[in-house]
């Protein structure tokens, strides 16, 4: 079923829109380096020969095998324009600012997160209380994370919630360095 809605979402994007798409996730990913002489073509290409058709649907061809080969490698490219940012520390004002509170859980294996309006330490209980609920898929050794977050456009922001001790989010930030689209792709569903 994902193969048919990428293929679909793909189908009726420009290829303007998806040659951009595709640049943007390399280049947060660091790996546009590796293929920014392929891009760089397909772009003169569309901008050269906009109006052939012919020219157009090649360099769709290219874009689309390009994605289609990122995504055999194990990259999720409907995350392509979005991005993760951590954001310093935030107080209960951050409210008033469009943050919402978010406890992210860091399993060696799997990241689980729970947001809401309760405060962190209730949204810490709830989270817990759902993974010792969970039969046989509890990840282990969780480290639990007290957030703020909110989109800003399509950044995801994360900061410390005071609650959040400066040496966690230090490992946080550690965490996030190495396991950042897999960070995201966990969270883009905030």
């Amino acid at each position: 079923m994902n193969l048919f809605l990428n293929n679909l979402a793909e189908g009726l994007a420009s290829t303007w829109k998806l040659l951009s798409d595709t640049s943007n996730f390399l280049s947060r990913v660091r790996l546009l380096e590796r293929y920014e002489g392929e891009l760089t073509e397909m772009r003169n290409q569309l901008y050269r020969y906009r109006k052939n058709p012919e020219t157009v649907r090649r360099v769709r061809e290219q874009v689309v095998a390009l994605r289609r080969a990122l995504r055999l490698e194990g990259h999720d490219l409907r995350l392509g324009s979005k991005d993760l940012v951590l954001e310093g520390f935030r107080h209960d004002d951050a409210m008033g600012e469009g943050f919402r509170r978010l406890v992210l859980g860091i399993a060696a294996d799997d990241i689980v997160a729970l947001a809401g309006d309760l405060n962190h330490i209730e949204l810490a209980e709830m989270l817990e209380s759902r993974l010792r609920d969970r039969k046989g898929r509890r990840p282990t050794a969780v480290g639990l994370h007290f957030l703020w977050y909110r989109w800003r456009n399509q950044v995801l922001v994360l900061s410390g919630a005071a609650s959040e001790p400066a040496q966690a989010f230090e490992e946080l930030k550690a965490y996030f360095a190495d396991n950042k689209e897999f960070l995201l792709r966990k969270l883009a569903h905030l």
